[in-house]
């Protein structure tokens, strides 16, 4: 996202990514992990520093946010949603 924001910054185009991590929600991976695995869970859960799992919600507040213009400064960047489980990527 970098590169492509460095190019087309002059044509007023603004490029980022978002990196959701674990996200629980209704019919997902996780919530059969915690239905068939619940030790698998439980230890996810377990090095999370917020001690949760994301929402589909707070990914979608990130993007939303992200792609309005009160971001219009914000080009090039990979917003990471994962409650700072993620040391660097």
């Amino acid at each position: 996202s970098r590169n492509l924001a460095a190019e087309l910054g002059p044509l007023g185009i603004r490029v980022n990514c978002v990196s959701p991590g674990n996200t629980y929600f209704e019919g997902g991976i996780w919530q059969t992990i915690e239905k068939n695995m619940p030790d698998l869970f439980q230890s996810t859960l377990k090095v999370n520093p917020t001690g949760k799992f994301g929402t589909a919600e707070e990914v979608a507040d990130g993007v939303v946010f992200i792609s309005s213009p009160r971001a219009s400064r914000i080009s090039g960047t990979n917003l990471v949603i994962d409650g700072a489980l993620t040391v660097a990527v």
